[in-house]
């Protein structure tokens, strides 16, 4: 079977191989992945968005400790 487009005979395997490419296309342009130096990797290098309620000196500076030694690991 065929179809008329814009003038010209498509047959029907040619329509299907075009929507198999564009889903295709689609597809791998979605799942690609972002690049290492778009913005999320330079919001994770700064300063945590979420301030630290500690009760005490302390507790603030084990928290900070812990957040830079995870971000190294991380690394």
């Amino acid at each position: 079977m065929s179809y008329t487009i814009a003038g010209k005979k498509v047959l029907s395997e040619h329509l299907v191989l075009g929507v198999f490419g564009s889903i295709g296309a689609a597809v791998y342009l979605a799942t690609r992945g972002g690049s290492k130096n778009g913005a999320d990797a330079k919001a994770s290098k700064s300063a945590p968005a979420v301030p630290i309620n500690a009760s005490s000196p302390d507790e603030e500076a084990f928290v900070r400790q812990f957040l830079a030694e995870a971000m190294k690991e991380e690394k």
